[in-house]
Order: structure tokens, then C-alpha cells, then sequence
């Protein structure tokens, strides 16, 4: 065996099958052997425990501890981007002197390890250390692909919010979003190729190419049209643009240029309606969607207005001269309300204030801060909030809230989840179904595809009113306790409040008072 190290209590051997410890006397510890190991790191421990017992059972040994290291071991990193050396050498062959052999075996040992591109020896000049890793060679990373963009027509959730217009003020919503035939409806930027890399092997990386993002929409309102690097989508014809899922459609709209009047007649549509004027009185409206009236002046004694599927908003207001009848199974946005019966089966919002009208809602909120509900009774299943309740001329006014159970509508929120997450898997085959029907059959008005596409349209439909209905939900909890009058300002005498089935008669005005059920009372809180 060869001694490369001695001193008075151990020996470090050299044989060919590795390296062997031999202890002569007690007075050191494993310690001293670790720290004396730096000097020697071309050593790989293998065997630790035969080093505890040379220096516990001293004078022991010769006993074999460990096997040499690669000279310079070659390591690849990165996925074959980066290869490092780790010079397990003694001091003295690192030195500068020595640093054009040094560079010779370094090349030999990366072509040994198959290390052929990139190689730089920048990192070699300087000084040296034993055991650092030390980058050697970079390769070429690849460039992945950019996705497509998709940009779609945005329609946001209707606000309404009181504007000034010279000297009128306006209750405004954008509720119906109208397009016209050609218009654009959303595009999407076709997705780019990826660049290869190179490996240090000088290899190939191949790169992720960008991925074409779905584009959803309705075929038989909606065309896609392939421009130089994008497909851009636009209306096939004049109509309301709304969402189903996430499936852009355009939908049948009537749109009155003028006034309801004998020049048009009664309007019963089984789409979207848009009115630019107003109503004459003793005339009707019925839609199916949603129903706007845009004139300034709001509308009088007309017989009914009716969306049976969608909501209702009128920008100027309505003063119904105790004849009108508004309904709806959404909401109703309007500016004020006068002597008019209102069925809704969703919110009414109003801007500024209601007057001698018999309301039956889920909930009534009255915007403006001098808002006012005066006279009439206004009935609810949720809340009634506003600024003021009654007036100093003390009109009788009836507030009747029924209340509503928070774990029965904990329990409706829980079912519609589970429902709608049922809808979207069945959304998702329906939409395998159809695409390998198309593959199939090129002809659209194959029966089969024509079912399939209007089952799809359905579940569309349901998932929108489901997530409708979530949201909705969601907002009544916010309510305090299970039905709440919330008074902003000031509520007055003559003011009759029932919560579930609790009655309330005030005698005195309240300052901002929020009045709930608790314990089998009203309290005001």
C-alpha cells in the first residue's frame, strides 16, 4: 500500500481497490479525520463506520474507509442546458502552472461524457477550489410558442347608477347589448410556433408550441372568419348579444325607433325588445327577454308591461295612474314609481323614489341618498332599503317583509353547485357529441345535429340561470337576519312594518334605523 498521509496516530493508505485507515494510538476522534479529509478530496468515503472504530479500538487497522473519486466528474443539468465539472483534485494541480494540463483532461472528460456544444473555459482561468461545481458548457434553451389570444365582446352584470343630464337626471343601465349584421363579436390570434434549442450534446430541444385557445360560439348568429393571423368573429345578423355559458349568440331584438302607438300596435315578441321612445296609454308590451324603454319622459297609464323570461328597464320612470302593471321574472331597473302595481320576480331597483304602489318583489332597493317610499305597499320576501320611509305628511305606508330561512337558502346554494356542475359535465359530452357528429356528417341540418346543437343550447341556458340564481342568492344573505327594513335616513310616523308575520306600527320618526325579527319581535338594531 502507498502512504500519502502519516503523523503519529493514523495512517492514510493508498491500495488499488481504494483507500485504508490504520490508527497507532488513541488521543484523536472521527473529527480530526474529517478535517484532514479536505486535504485529500479526490477520497469518497464509503465505509464511515470503519473510521469510528480505528480511532475507538486504536491501535487498529489497516482498514478500508473509501474508493477515489472521478478526477473531474462531469454532471448535466437542466435537461441537457448546462453541464458542470467538479474538480475532485489536490490543491497543488489546480494551481496556474498546471492549468493547460488541467484544461486537457477537463476537454478529455467532456468527450468522454458526450459534451460537445457550448463548451466555454471562461470559468477555468481564475482560482480553483476542490469540490465546487464549475459551469463548463451552455446550451441553447428553446423558445416556447405563445398561446392565442382571445378577445370577446364584454357585457358586464347590469348596474344601474343615477346621471346628471343638464337639469334631468336619468336612472341608467346598459341592459340590452345590441350589435348589428357584420359587427365584431370577439377574435383570436392564431398561436405561434415554438424555436427549438440545443442541448450541450448538441442535440435537439424541442419547444412547446403555443396552443390555439377555444372560441365559443353560437353557429347559426355568429360566423368566424380567418384574417392573415387571427379568426375573427361578427354577427350574422341585427340582434341582442348575450352569453350562455361561455358561448357567444346573438338573439332576435325589436327595436321601436319611436313611441308604442296606434302606428305600431300592442308588441307581443318572443325576443329582446328595445324601445327608443315611449308608451301611449292603454297600450301593451310582452317579451319573452329582456325589455327596454329608453324615452327621457318614462311612461303613464299604459295596461301591462311583461318579460316573462328576462328583466324590465325603463329610464324615465313610470306613473301609472293606478292602471299600469309592470311584471317580470328578473328584475326591474326603473328611475321612479307613481301609482303603479309591479309583480317582479327578482329585485326592483329604483333611482329616486316610489310613490302609492303596490309592489310585490324579492327584494326593493331605492338608490339615491333622498331616495323615498311614500304611500302604497311595497311586499317582499327579503329586504326594502332606502333613504326615507313615510314622509312629514305622515301617508300611511306598508312595508310587509316575509323573511326567509338562511339554512333552507344555504341548502338551495349547495343544490344549485351540485347542479350546475352536473350541467357543465353533460355540457362537456353533449359538445364531444356534437363535434364527432360534425366530423361525421358535414351537413348541419342532419336531425341528429340539429337535436344535439338545441340540447346543447338548453343546457347553456340552464347553467346561465343557475349561475344567476347563485349569485342572487348570495346577495340576500347579506341581508341582517332573515328579512330586514333597512331605513339610510329617516323613517316617519304612519309607517306600518310586518316581519314574518311580526307587525310594527311606528309613531315616531327613527333615525336610520334598521328594523329585524328577533326573538318573535321587531327590534330595531
Amino acid at each position: 500500500m502507498k502512504v500519502i498521509f502519516r503523523d503519529q496516530i493514523l495512517a492514510i493508505l493508498k491500495n488499488t481497490d481504494g483507500y485504508y485507515i490504520e490508527t497507532f494510538g488513541k488521543g484523536r476522534t472521527p473529527v480530526y479525520f474529517d478535517a484532514l479529509l479536505k486535504q485529500f478530496p479526490m477520497i469518497r468515503v464509503t465505509d464511515y463506520s470503519a473510521v469510528v472504530n480505528a480511532f475507538k479500538k486504536a491501535p487498529y487497522g489497516p482498514v478500508k474507509f473509501g474508493i477515489e473519486k472521478e478526477r473531474i466528474a462531469v454532471d448535466i443539468f437542466d435537461d441537457g442546458l448546462e453541464a458542470k465539472i467538479t474538480l475532485n483534485l489536490p490543491s497543488e494541480e489546480l494551481s496556474i502552472d498546471n492549468r493547460k494540463n488541467l484544461i486537457i483532461e477537463v476537454m478529455e472528460a467532456l468527450k468522454e461524457a458526450g459534451v460537445k456544444f457550448g463548451i466555454t473555459l471562461e470559468n477555468l482561468r481564475g482560482e480553483l477550489k476542490p469540490g465546487e461545481p464549475i459551469l463548463v458548457a451552455r446550451g441553447i434553451p428553446p423558445v416556447n410558442g405563445k398561446d392565442s389570444i382571445v378577445k370577446m365582446y364584454e357585457i358586464s352584470n347590469p348596474k344601474p347608477r343615477i346621471v346628471e343630464n343638464g337639469s334631468v337626471n336619468f336612472y341608467d343601465l346598459d341592459l340590452i347589448h345590441q350589435v348589428k349584421a357584420g359587427d365584431w363579436l370577439g377574435e383570436r390570434t392564431h398561436p405561434t410556433p415554438g424555436i427549438p434549442g440545443k442541448s450541450v450534446f448538441d442535440t435537439e430541444i424541442k419547444p412547446v408550441d403555443g396552443q390555439y385557445l377555444p372560441l365559443r360560439y353560437d353557429r347559426s348568429s355568429v360566423e368566424m372568419v380567418r384574417e392573415e393571423n387571427k379568426d375573427v368573429l361578427y354577427s350574422l345578423k341585427t340582434g341582442a348579444v348575450n352569453y350562455i355559458d361561455d358561448t357567444i349568440a346573438v338573439y332576435d331584438v325589436l327595436e321601436i325607433d319611436g313611441d308604442i302607438d296606434f302606428n305600431t300596435g300592442n308588441i307581443d315578441f318572443n325576443g329582446y325588445v328595445t324601445i327608443k321612445g315611449g308608451i301611449e296609454e292603454n297600450f301593451t308590451v310582452k317579451a319573452k327577454k329582456d325589455i327596454e324603454i329608453m324615452g327621457e319622459y318614462g311612461i303613464g297609464g299604459v295596461d301591462t308591461i311583461e318579460s316573462t323570461d328576462g328583466s324590465i328597464y325603463i329610464r324615465g320612470g313610470i306613473a301609472g295612474q293606478n292602471r299600469a302593471k309592470i311584471i317580470c321574472k328578473k328584475n326591474l331597473y326603473v328611475k321612479y314609481l307613481s301609482d303603479v302595481d309591479v309583480v317582479c320576480g327578482g329585485s326592483v331597483y329604483v333611482g329616486f323614489y316610489i310613490r302609492n304602489s303596490n309592489i310585490k318583489a324579492r327584494q326593493v332597493i331605492v338608490d339615491s341618498p333622498r331616495g323615498q317610499i311614500a304611500g302604497g305597499l311595497v311586499e317582499t320576501d327579503i329586504r326594502v332599503e332606502c333613504a326615507d320611509i313615510g314622509n312629514r305628511m305622515e301617508t300611511r305606508t306598508t312595508i310587509v317583509v316575509h323573511g326567509f330561512s338562511r339554512d333552507d337558502m344555504q341548502s338551495r346554494l349547495d343544490e344549485i353547485k351540485n347542479m350546475i356542475d352536473k350541467n357543465k359535465k353533460e355540457h362537456i359530452k353533449l359538445k364531444i357529441m356534437l363535434d364527432k357528429l360534425k366530423e361525421e356528417n358535414s351537413k348541419t341540418e342532419n336531425p341528429l345535429i340539429q337535436k344535439t346543437f338545441h340540447s346543447l343550447r338548453a343546457i347553456q341556458e340552464d347553467i346561465k340561470n343557475l349561475e344567476q340564481e347563485r349569485l342572487s342568492i348570495m346577495n340576500y344573505l347579506r341581508t341582517p337576519g332573515e328579512g330586514a327594513v333597512i331605513v339610510r335616513r329617516r323613517i316617519y310616523p304612519k309607517v306600518k312594518i310586518v316581519i314574518q308575520n311580526n307587525t310594527l306600527e311606528l309613531n315616531e320618526e327613527a333615525v336610520a334605523p334598521t328594523y329585524i325579527v328577533k326573538e318573535g319581535s321587531i327590534v330595531q338594531i
